[in-house]
């Protein structure tokens, strides 16, 4: 999004005044700009920049889930008891509507099984903000996708992660593959914009290419690669991360591939960005929700180290179903609870956040690399493999000699888990 804020003010805006006035009317894109002027003031024009609130929220609503996720984040499947209540939730749209967030993506567990879901979406749209659904889409039916036609959903993000049934329940569970499929059909036959994520193990590493192109035939208009992160349920399942090498080869595989097909490849992989400038492909990756196609001889291609790499803690956060604010979705560091605490001064006060913004001080390769500013690597994956926001992302080909020292720690860990 903060791309987006960027290039209609700063380039296309520029030679049409007629956009400046279109852009303006619209709630998201007056808040998006106002975070970004905001920040500068706040923070200065730093690279890589944190605007004054987060752009985007991504909102767990609830962990109840009709399905159980080898790899859930989440570890969803039945409603915990201390979830928000129903005006609980509308107190925390509020919240966040008055700290001056944009865009709300509303995630779980599955968020099309909480009863009050389309509540949510009302007070959403009320306070000028828009929002996104990710969903499992087994309940994705065509009642529910003409009703989130109707209010405007921006993107409906389905999981994908098996171009045949039975890699896909594997993952997800019995007979999943089908109902997902369906629910994909009934998004795209009412004019949503649907786009596949699928988390990339070694079970479904060669399968990437399938997924893509079943993708396309469903009439998805995205595919984005989601990093294996080891939390939640993904910690029983660590030894199933792809190496360095195979995320080297599967970035530049979508670089190659989005040159020749008709739907946009992405990745939540900060290193895509490396990989797109190092391949000469015109395309940068701005952030995980964010990635955008950008000339290389553009004026806009300066932007990349502004706002380039992983948006945890810069761009956006996470809220809990039951109230904790953190910062990503699969980084479980309580910073308050949106029950009892200011939104806003969350964002601005943390001591986590304040270290995941200081890339200066990363250690390892991760803090020394000449690509910082455009990648940083996942805070994500840092943490979940040494417990460190500032730690080395692993994934990396750059930094291929830390995990093969770690991955025999891994191997060791998962042999006692397993005996």
């Amino acid at each position: 999004m903060i791309k987006g804020v960027m290039n209609k003010f700063l380039n296309e805006s520029a030679g049409n005044k007629n956009d400046v006035v279109t852009y303006l009317q619209d709630s998201m894109w007056r808040k998006g700009l106002a975070s970004v002027l905001e920040g500068i003031a706040e923070w200065g024009p730093k690279k890589p920049f944190t605007s004054y609130a987060p752009f985007l929220v991504v909102w767990n609503i609830t962990r109840n889930c009709n399905l159980r996720c080898k790899h859930c984040y989440a570890f969803a499947g039945t409603k915990d008891p201390n979830e928000l209540t129903d005006g609980e939730t509308i107190m925390a749209v509020d919240k966040m509507a008055d700290a001056g967030v944009a865009y709300i993506a509303l995630s779980g567990g599955e968020p099309l099984i909480r009863p009050n879901v389309y509540n949510i979406i009302d007070r959403i749209l009320e306070r000028g903000l828009s929002f996104s659904i990710a969903t499992n889409a087994t309940l994705l039916t065509k009642e529910h996708a003409k009703k989130l036609k109707e209010k405007n959903c921006l993107f409906v993000q389905v999981s994908v992660d098996g171009a045949k049934a039975e890699t896909h329940n594997n993952f997800r569970g019995k007979n999943a593959f089908e109902l997902t499929c369906q629910g994909i059909r009934n998004a795209v036959a009412e004019g949503l914009h649907v786009g596949i994520s699928c988390t990339v193990t070694q079970h479904n590493y060669s399968e990437v290419k399938d997924i893509i192109e079943l993708a396309e035939k469903l009439g998805a208009k995205t595919f984005m690669h989601y990093n294996f992160i080891p939390t939640g349920r993904g910690t029983d399942i660590i030894d199933t991360d792809i190496t360095p090498s195979q995320r080297e080869d599967l970035l530049k595989m979508l670089v190659r591939e989005s040159k020749k097909r008709n739907i946009l490849l992405l990745s939540t992989a900060c290193q895509f960005s490396r990989i797109c400038m190092e391949n000469d492909a015109a395309m940068i990756a701005m952030t995980h929700f964010d990635n955008s196609r950008i000339g290389k001889d553009s004026n806009l291609s300066i932007l990349a180290d502004f706002v380039g790499g992983c948006g945890t803690g810069r761009l956006y956060c996470a809220l809990n179903y039951d109230g904790k604010i953190t910062p990503c979705v699969f980084i479980p560091i309580e910073l308050g609870n949106i029950r009892k605490d200011d939104f806003l001064k969350v964002w601005l006060n943390s001591d986590v956040l304040k270290k995941i913004r200081d890339r200066e001080h990363f250690r390892g390769r991760c803090g020394s690399c000449g690509y910082r500013n455009v990648c940083g690597g996942c805070r994500a994956r840092a943490y979940g493999y040494y417990g460190d926001v500032q730690a080395s992302d692993v994934g990396c080909i750059l930094n291929e000699d830390e995990w093969n020292k770690l991955k025999t720690t891994i191997k060791t860990k998962t042999a006692r888990s397993k005996a």
